[in-house]
């Protein structure tokens, strides 16, 4: 087969994947620059996965901390903003929350720290 029936033939078929989520009622996978990712580009999710890959929780981390730092990427985000991104990436193992500090005391609130395996 020649380079140019392969593009065709792609095409093809993710345009009938593009129709088979629209049926079955699925959100389609978002392509950035070529790697399958479980977030859209630009959303809060994206943002959070980002400071994982920054270190930014290799230490614990509160929403106020987490706030903060997004402020000074220009991010502009309110508490109740992250509860659910934040929610999903616990269930994907990339960060756990828990109440124990880095230091070893006991917090009242929830805290994030990212999974290192």
């Amino acid at each position: 087969m020649s380079e140019m029936e392969l593009k065709r033939l792609f095409k093809i078929i993710e345009n009938h994947e593009k129709r088979i989520c629209a049926l079955e009622g699925k959100k389609e996978i978002k392509r950035t620059s070529g790697v399958k990712t479980w977030y859209r580009s630009g959303s809060t999710s994206e943002k959070l996965v980002q400071l994982i890959k920054e270190e930014f929780f290799d230490i614990t981390r509160n929403i106020k901390e987490i706030i903060s730092e997004l402020k000074t990427k220009d991010y502009h985000l309110k508490a109740p903003d992250l509860t659910l991104p934040l929610r999903k990436i616990v269930r994907r193992g990339l960060l756990k929350r828990t109440k124990k500090r880095t230091d070893g005391s006991t917090s009242k609130i929830w805290l994030y720290v990212a999974v290192r395996k």
